[in-house]
């Protein structure tokens, strides 16, 4: 499902949950899930207390780990199909917690509503553009997130596979792949949000 094909009634079904930011801020995130879909982030931290208590849903357990002395779990989140399956449920303290830069522009009056929207659309086509393109190159199928794609490109790239056109298609690649990071960079991404939340 893309942006186009969420409708007044399928945001609104979503977003009717107690503890949960405005509704306006809600149909931002329903819209988008790049933090959840592995678009934005390799792992999400778990509070202190989280893990190994029963107090997770049980996929979010089971994709936990620790290292440095933190909880994670890994991304994607496997509740998560185009949209958050258990928004209305008791989820990690990330998930209704971390806000990303777009959410702030928005709240502090910076950004639309309708210019927001517009955000995630165009930031969902540039990435579905790029899967399509590292499909066709790479003749790989596997369903990849665009973390997972962009680790892939840079081995594909130390590996100095023979061939120019190849290459050079390679290269196209990682220059629209640096364009789409500089857009997440400046709209949803910061790097307080980095040290708080989340581990790349």
């Amino acid at each position: 499902m893309n942006l186009l094909q969420y409708t007044e009634s399928n945001i609104m079904e979503m977003l009717m949950t107690p503890s949960q930011g405005p509704l306006e801020e809600q149909s931002i995130c329903v819209a988008c899930g790049f933090c959840c879909d592995g678009t934005l982030f390799l792992h999400a931290c778990l509070n202190p207390g989280e893990r190994g208590t029963g107090s997770l849903p049980e996929k979010i357990e089971a994709a936990s780990f620790s290292g440095n002395g933190k909880d994670y779990f890994r991304l994607p989140c496997q509740y998560f199909n185009e949209k958050c399956t258990i928004y209305d449920r008791k989820r990690a303290d990330v998930c209704s917690s971390y806000r990303c830069q777009l959410l702030k522009d928005f709240a502090e009056g910076k950004v639309s509503l309708p210019d927001a929207l517009d955000t995630v659309h165009e930031a969902r086509n540039m990435r579905y553009e790029i899967m399509e393109e590292y499909r066709r190159i790479s003749g790989i199928n596997d369903r990849v997130t665009f973390r997972q794609l962009l680790l892939n490109l840079g081995k594909i790239q130390n590996s100095n596979p023979v061939g120019e056109t190849y290459n050079r298609k390679i290269d196209m690649l990682q220059a629209r792949c640096n364009i789409l990071e500089a857009l997440f960079i400046r709209h949803f991404r910061s790097e307080s949000d980095f040290e708080k939340i989340i581990m790349i």
